[in-house]
């Protein structure tokens, strides 16, 4: 029997970010990737819909029971539904995920506000141009063989992400204002659900530090993958990362 498993993507893409990773998932899960309203379907929607809103239309789409993977702006959203709906929700992986975005003074593990409004002011031009300069800053270059490739990686999604769905300038600053007003931290020792954390050591938008905070402030089961990727680490390092949420799901240490 398959396990039911929910994929929720970051802002500023779609569900199509998975894509590469479905042939060897479908094989162990019973998929149920889902888009983000606004960010991949062209049906109307409402366009500045709150973190409450944005959960309850994922939990209307997800499985009862299921595993749910988060990744980045996903992950706040399958943090905030397993700390609202826990009996929905059988296990928790949050990849490249922060109790709070913004840095501030009693937060430094978070993005300055400076950079914070140029990533919102630069998506307001030019999507597919903006989307792969942002791509391109979420990947990891340890030397000119990886800035090439990850060049080229940022191209290949970028491509294949505006062909889904291009989403509008209004669903993408309601999603940074999100991010911006959202702080779950007091919250984290709250969650009751067996969760893993999945870190990319060179993380440039979700320092390493705030997934080791995920780590020592979460009181039920849980446990910390860091891995020598960037924010994204589930196309950076594939394999590795198919393995770490297959033994989560199972059980398997």
């Amino acid at each position: 029997m398959t396990v039911p498993l929910v994929l929720l993507h970051g802002w500023g893409v779609n569900a199509a970010i998975w894509d590469a990773l479905v042939p060897d998932l479908e094989s162990e899960f019973e998929l149920h990737i889902i888009d983000l309203p606004g960010y991949g379907s062209p049906h109307p929607v409402h366009q500045e819909m709150s973190l409450i809103e944005i959960t309850d239309y994922v939990l209307n789409q997800a499985p009862e029971q299921a595993v749910w993977v988060g990744w980045s702006f996903g992950g706040t959203i399958a943090l905030n539904a397993a700390l609202t709906h826990p009996e929905r929700i059988s296990k928790l992986q949050l990849i490249s995920t922060t109790p709070r975005f913004l840095a501030g003074s009693d937060w430094k593990c978070g993005v300055q506000k400076e950079a914070f409004d140029k990533l919102a002011t630069s998506f307001r031009g030019d999507y597919a141009k903006a989307l792969q300069s942002f791509l391109r800053l979420q990947l990891y270059k340890a030397d000119r063989a990886a800035q090439r490739a990850s060049r080229q990686m940022a191209k290949d999604l970028t491509s294949q992400l505006v062909t889904r769905h291009i989403p509008s300038v209004t669903v993408l600053q309601n999603g940074l204002a999100i991010l911006a007003n959202t702080d779950l931290r007091d919250q984290l020792p709250h969650l009751t659900i067996d969760t893993q954390i999945v870190a990319g050591k060179n993380d440039p938008l979700v320092p390493i530090e705030a997934s080791h905070f995920l780590n020592e402030n979460l009181t039920s089961p849980h446990s910390l993958i860091e891995m020598e990727t960037g924010h994204i680490p589930f196309l950076e390092s594939p394999k590795g990362y198919i393995e770490a949420l297959t033994r989560f799901s199972k059980n398997e240490l």
